[in-house]
């Protein structure tokens, strides 16, 4: 039996028409009715989305057998259908030389991290201000003790703060970081001096 047989075989177990097919591997339908027609077999490149659309194994589709003489109940693979941004995404880093792809993927995992763990996320009492160049600002909402802010760089993992009387900033921040932060403080100073003054929490509006 081909490959291309093996697929219309499958595809009469699942009851699965082509169009339905077609549209969990992206495969235009003209082109599998070609393997019927034809007797050829699809192309190396598809052969993972095929597995994924009829829930078999590489290793089964080809050959007709698994390791542990199953179909592929625990295949971790995934269809990626078309037209979607994840697909795009797909197709972007396979297009990426390894270095590029490196990079990507650190960039990736930073953005989870710091979704995950960004600083104060369970603490009652803090109120994010600002978020600029991965750098969290927040403040007290109850305003008590003394007047600080509370500075978190994601990049480097830093906490500090700053002082909003004086803008003294404390923290092992690196020194390109402490110039983006004392900008920001100095546009933004008046509006937070006035927020701890009158124990209220104000909109700070971003700069254009």
């Amino acid at each position: 039996m081909t490959i291309g047989q093996k697929i219309f075989y499958l595809l009469d177990q699942k009851n699965m028409t082509q169009k339905e097919f077609s549209d969990k591997t992206g495969i235009a339908t003209t082109t599998i009715s070609d393997w019927r027609k034809k007797n050829t077999n699809p192309g190396s490149d598809k052969i993972l989305s095929i597995c994924a659309a009829l829930e078999v194994t590489p290793e089964f589709l080809l050959s007709g057998v698994t390791e542990d003489s199953e179909r592929g109940k625990d295949m971790k693979l995934m269809v990626i259908p078309k037209g979607t941004e994840e697909r795009e995404l797909i197709e972007l880093y396979s297009d990426m030389d390894w270095i590029d792809r490196t990079h990507f993927l650190e960039y990736a995992r930073r953005i989870i991290e710091k979704k995950n763990n960004s600083y104060h996320k369970e603490e009652k009492n803090m109120t994010k201000l600002a978020e600029f160049c991965n750098i969290e600002v927040y403040i007290d909402s109850t305003f008590e003790g003394e007047p600080f802010l509370d500075i978190y760089y994601a990049d480097d993992d830093v906490m500090g703060n700053m002082n909003i009387a004086t803008g003294e900033l404390i923290g092992d921040f690196s020194k390109y970081v402490v110039p983006v932060i004392k900008a920001w403080f100095e546009d933004n100073k008046a509006v937070i001096t006035k927020m701890w003054t009158d124990k209220k929490l104000e909109v700070i509006q971003e700069s254009e």
